[in-house]
């Protein structure tokens, strides 16, 4: 590979201006983004010392230099060091989920359809979210008690939009079958998938992606099939339900 050849500006500039139309918020973020702070930085150090010498890499030697000859056109530092705020989708789906099995919960408590129904509500949403984080794990390439760890903190966790199952899972992944600093060039070495699955590294994460996506399925499913589970109509349990416990609840903070 001739690297003179690849990093001449016109090369570079071309790469980037592909890059700019394949995604624009990418590049402003990877390129545009950088050049203001490096030239921000150098024009900084250049008013404490006569000379200056800064290394940076070709995509970057026509933005910077751009702002250092045109100083006015830097955005406020403020903007170039401030963290993006991410709306908290995860926290909110999270909350609703809990809400929606809470409100499920306590119609079946007040709609009078027997404590057994309720047992069987709780034991299913267990098993269900458990079974499904557990054979995800498992899927990964886990070890049997990440899948059982899975399993026994899945039905938690699906409360909580603060905490994970595959964390957990994870964790004892990497417990069990420690990684180590190779793991990286046995990465990069693999021809394949599957040659990836047997790096620990590799697992450990795979584990946690998987067995997360294996207990969100289960909370899916749950609440898809619970009502023919169940043999209940909820159209007829879950108001009768709501309506009971707002009536009771109206009698108590009537006292």
């Amino acid at each position: 590979i001739d690297i003179d050849a690849l990093t001449r500006q016109d090369v570079v500039s071309a790469a980037l201006d592909e890059f700019r139309k394949f995604s624009p918020n990418g590049a402003r973020a990877l390129i545009d983004e950088r050049d203001a702070y490096l030239a921000r930085r150098i024009l900084d150090l250049s008013g404490r010392y006569d000379r200056v010498m800064a290394v940076i890499g070709a995509g970057h030697v026509r933005g910077v230099e751009r702002y250092l000859s045109s100083p006015e056109l830097l955005p406020p530092e403020a903007d170039l060091v401030a963290r993006p705020k991410s709306y908290p989708w995860g926290k909110i789906v999270g909350g609703a989920f809990i809400a929606m099995f809470a409100f499920l919960i306590i119609s079946l408590a007040f709609s009078g359809v027997g404590f057994e129904v309720l047992g069987w509500a709780i034991l299913y949403w267990v098993l269900i979210n458990g079974v499904l984080a557990a054979v995800f794990t498992l899927a990964a390439g886990g070890h049997p008690l990440s899948a059982a760890t899975a399993f026994a903190v899945a039905w938690l966790t699906s409360l909580n939009p603060l905490m994970a199952a595959g964390w957990f899972a994870a964790a004892v992944e990497a417990k069990v079958r420690k990684p180590s600093a190779s793991d990286f060039q046995r990465i990069m070495d693999a021809e394949d998938f599957s040659q990836m699955r047997k790096v620990p590294i590799f697992r450990v994460v795979l584990v946690a992606a998987l067995a997360n996506v294996g207990s969100t399925l289960g909370t899916i499913a749950y609440f898809a099939f619970i009502s023919p589970i169940l043999g209940i109509d909820p159209t007829v349990i879950i108001p009768m339900g709501f309506s009971n416990f707002i009536g009771w609840l109206g009698g108590l903070l009537s006292f």
